[in-house]
């Protein structure tokens, strides 16, 4: 018999389940969240569905019209069960406060047991590079771990550099690549992971709070410090 100790794994202590998001919506300084219904769907037409290049990297093919794209949401909406709330991105200010002008997908998986969860967004050009498209990511995922899931998952198309490169901005570490893992319009998928487990979000979420702060944007709305950096001087 071996001298050496058998090494397992940590015990996991919080053994509660993972519970499901409400209806209420997620307010923030830029945008709120609302539970997507079809007051949404002209909005999310001009911002995503009339945007062809938008829907590169999206499984399914762009809608040729804007009633395509509204049997797309409603057949969205009927085939949604409890585990994945969908919201609707609204802005709060400029000259398209109201508007709806993306998509964030709240995933619930193995609730009762392993509690991951999963973040997936599609957002409109209104939203890139901005701060308010920064919040949508940082407003999902710390609801997720209030409702005690342990691992938040981002998982994307291997070629897709720009969803690659957001998932580390903000915070997610790169696990690994399944490759041939889909088929998606015909076309192979290698589909590479990413995750932030729950020791790890709350130096990650103070970091897009301090990040989102008005002090550190000039004048322009240029940063001042990059959210890596700021996440690099919390550890």
């Amino acid at each position: 018999m071996s001298d050496n100790p058998l090494t397992l794994a940590a015990v996991v202590t919080n053994t509660d389940p993972a519970h499901l998001p409400g209806p209420e919506p997620l307010t923030g300084q830029h945008v709120t969240l609302e539970r997507l219904t079809q007051s949404h769907f002209r909005g999310l037409y001009e911002n995503i569905g009339s945007h062809a290049d938008l829907w590169i990297w999206w499984p399914d093919e762009p809608p040729s019209t804007s009633s395509k794209f509204d049997d797309y949401l409603n057949e969205l909406l009927t085939f949604m069960t409890d585990d994945l709330a969908v919201y609707a991105v609204i802005l709060l200010s400029g000259p398209h406060k109201g508007t709806a002008v993306g998509l964030a997908f709240a995933l619930s998986q193995d609730r009762l047991t392993n509690r991951v969860a999963e973040l997936g967004l599609f957002l409109g050009p209104k939203l890139h590079g901005t701060r308010a498209g920064t919040e949508v990511a940082y407003l999902v995922g710390d609801l997720l771990f209030k409702l005690n899931h342990r691992r938040l998952q981002w998982k994307t198309n291997a070629l897709n550099l720009k969803s690659r490169k957001a998932a580390e901005r903000y915070g997610f570490v790169y696990e690994g690549t399944f490759r041939q893992d889909q088929i998606n319009k015909g076309r192979n998928r290698d589909s590479s992971w990413y995750s932030i487990i729950d020791s790890e979000w709350p130096i990650c979420k103070k970091a897009f709070e301090m990040w989102l702060e008005d002090g550190n944007f000039d004048e322009q709305q240029r940063q001042k410090s990059k959210i890596q950096e700021i996440r690099e001087s919390l550890r």
